[in-house]
């Protein structure tokens, strides 16, 4: 989900202007924040959470690109250990999430930290 879209913006860093980055760069977190916001079902929520974070990549992308690569590897780690605590806790909404606390303390704090 964040591979192609940042690929794209690998590719085309050099021949657009930064001023399109950092517009697409404000506009896209306030899209991903605002439609998050009401939210109970935590694959919404991700998706959401991806879009405002594309919005922030892009953002990092115009100034240097070492450090737009070191965000992607540590977002792709962080939303595959969500994902991966998702799916052994079995939690569809976000009530499913405060019932996991009591088949595993330790995935709940992780999932919570993450």
């Amino acid at each position: 989900q964040k591979i192609a879209p940042m690929s794209l913006i690998f590719l085309t860093m050099s021949n657009l202007s930064t001023s399109i980055f950092l517009l697409m760069g404000l506009l896209s977190p306030l899209v991903g924040g605002w439609g998050g916001l009401n939210q109970t079902q935590t694959r919404k929520i991700m998706a959401y959470s991806s879009i405002a974070h594309l919005g922030w990549m892009a953002t990092i992308s115009s100034i240097m690109t070492n450090i737009l690569i070191m965000n992607l590897l540590i977002y792709l780690i962080m939303t595959t250990s969500v994902f991966l605590s998702l799916i052994i806790s079995k939690s569809k909404t976000i009530q499913d999430t405060t019932s996991t606390w009591t088949l595993s303390p330790t995935l709940t704090i992780i999932m919570f930290l993450s």
